[in-house]
């Protein structure tokens, strides 16, 4: 069952100049910053909505889903019982390409591949 927006996920070549505008623009409060396959990411949230912004290559080009290039990569619907889920949407016609998997901390995600490439990551976090 999904019950929400879990986040959006943004690549960008310049974190900390995309994290300022969305501190400065939206009044965003970071959460958290890390490392994700070898990129920076910090975890914002701006209007209770999750942000995570990427870095990636500054030269790479526009956005090729999941490759690390800029713009937005995917956004997340939050979710319970993520199996259930996914086989409800299978029904429905959803084609998977990742997943279920299970991730760190305990939480568990699918992604699946929507019209003209939009990418729809399900996440459950427990």
């Amino acid at each position: 069952m999904i019950t929400g927006i879990d986040h959006v996920h943004f690549i960008c070549g310049d974190v900390e100049k995309t994290v300022k505008y969305f501190e400065e623009v939206f009044d965003g409060k970071i959460e958290s910053r890390g490392e994700i396959r070898g990129f920076p990411m910090v975890r914002l949230h701006a209007f209770g909505v999750p942000i995570n912004i990427m870095g990636t290559d500054p030269q790479a080009g526009t956005l090729v889903a999941g490759k690390g290039s800029r713009g937005l990569d995917h956004f997340g619907f939050r979710v319970k019982d993520l199996e259930k889920t996914v086989e409800d949407l299978k029904k429905r016609g959803a084609k998977f390409s990742i997943g279920p998997t299970a991730g760190s901390g305990g939480v568990k995600y699918a992604f699946l591949e929507g019209p003209e490439g939009i990418r729809i990551e399900l996440v459950d976090r427990g």
